[in-house]
């Protein structure tokens, strides 16, 4: 289907007119009970789309890739899981900051997620937003019913990283007016976010009840609706993108999945340029309400980085068990004495980023045993040439990556 806004720059004015209200009065167009008013115009329009065969094509590849993916993932051994959930975490995190141009590291990221699921009090930043994302991955959100809810989420989400002049002045958002800027950096206004505050929370309960109680749109383009109609209200002066594409990944791992719900972020700041033009595409008058490319554009970016992700997970899959094969070969590993299990947890830290070994702690929790246990075991592979020690107190054990190149 050619979209509606190639075609206002290609037909006379009348005849564009014509277009549009056969599209949308099509026995095909869902008409949303979601309006928008583009920048300098006068004239709202009431938000629809077409569900085409493209759009059912790529929802079904979403699913079955997704469907796939978790299918993988939970044959996983335990400790593969907590890294690759940490890989993933560690990504999507680093780009939606990335995205808002919050400077950050993979490795800081990393760093607090570690330190959160071991318990550790310490003064990390992005705390907050860490502990918010493994909340989504391990159930305990629930969906946003109340603009109240929709605060809270942008409080945690950006918690120490929102300028002080930045932050919502009035009863739930923002009272003034705030601009969005083309990313190019000619400094083009090109939207304007709602104003007053009332009308912020209307349109943000009418978002709420379109996500929570509509059962016309399937979920997953439901989510795609939502992320835009988010992006178009605009609630806060800063922070917008970060709390959007949270709230939409929640909602998509109730469709799709807890893992594949930690893709959003990472391909929206790989394919940036696509996202971003979505979003002034449909916010113009020339789109005139029609939510097809914004759909397309948001599910393809979905379907491409679940076939990244589910590409890296096989390629580990494949590495961790020809490691297990090579362990179970060797005769200087005693399987009676936990030594083969101790091996193969470091095998599967190994083929994950941020590798800095585990510390006795770390496996001793792994492997439920004594601490005191750990040590005699790692003391005997240190004898053996088999492991490596890195710092001291903590120490921490990896094995050797010449081990596994070793025919």
């Amino acid at each position: 289907m050619r979209y509606l806004y190639k075609f206002f720059y290609e037909v006379e004015k009348n005849e564009f007119e014509d277009k549009y209200i056969q599209r949308i009065n099509s026995d095909a167009a869902k008409r949303l009970m979601l309006f928008i008013k583009p920048m300098n115009q006068p004239k709202s329009f009431q938000l629809f789309y077409v569900p085409t065969n493209y759009i059912i094509d790529i929802v079904a590849k979403i699913y079955k890739l997704s469907g796939e993916l978790n299918f993988i993932f939970n044959q996983l051994p335990k400790v593969a899981k907590d890294h690759f959930i940490l890989e993933c975490l560690v990504e999507e995190l680093f780009n939606t900051n990335e995205l808002e141009g919050v400077k950050s590291s993979k490795e800081e990221i990393a760093r607090s997620v570690k330190n959160i699921k071991m318990n550790k009090h310490v003064n990390n930043r992005f705390n907050s937003m860490v502990k918010s994302y493994m909340n989504l991955i391990n159930g305990n959100t629930s969906l946003p019913a109340s603009p109240v809810n929709i605060r809270k989420i942008y409080d945690e989400i950006t918690e120490g990283e929102i300028e002080e002049s930045e932050l919502p002045d009035g009863e739930i958002f923002r009272k003034e007016v705030t601009h969005v800027l083309k990313k190019s950096g000619t400094g083009k206004v090109i939207h304007r976010g709602l104003t007053p505050e009332v009308k912020i929370i209307n349109e943000v309960e009418k978002l709420l009840v379109f996500m929570n109680q509509s059962d016309e749109v399937p979920e997953i383009i439901k989510v795609a609706i939502g992320h835009y109609f988010f992006g178009y209200i605009h609630p806060f002066y800063d922070g917008n993108g970060r709390t959007s594409r949270f709230i939409s990944s929640l909602y998509l791992s109730k469709t799709l999945g807890n893992i594949p719900s930690l893709s959003l972020s990472r391909g929206c700041n790989k394919y940036k340029t696509n996202y971003l033009k979505a979003f002034e595409i449909t916010n113009s008058i020339a789109n005139r309400g029609e939510m097809n490319y914004f759909i397309d554009t948001f599910l393809e970016i979905i379907l491409k980085t679940l076939k990244e992700m589910l590409f890296e997970l096989k390629e580990k899959v494949q590495l961790i068990e020809s490691a297990y094969d090579k362990l179970t070969k060797d005769t200087r590993i005693k399987k009676e004495k936990k030594s083969f299990e101790f091996m193969f947890i470091l095998a599967q830290n190994h083929f994950f980023h941020f590798n800095d070994g585990l510390s006795v702690k770390e496996l001793s929790n792994e492997m439920n045993i004594s601490e005191v246990t750990v040590r005699k075991i790692a003391k005997d592979l240190l004898e053996k040439q088999l492991i490596k020690q890195v710092g001291k107190r903590p120490a921490y054990y990896i094995i050797d990556p010449i081990y596994f190149e070793e025919t």
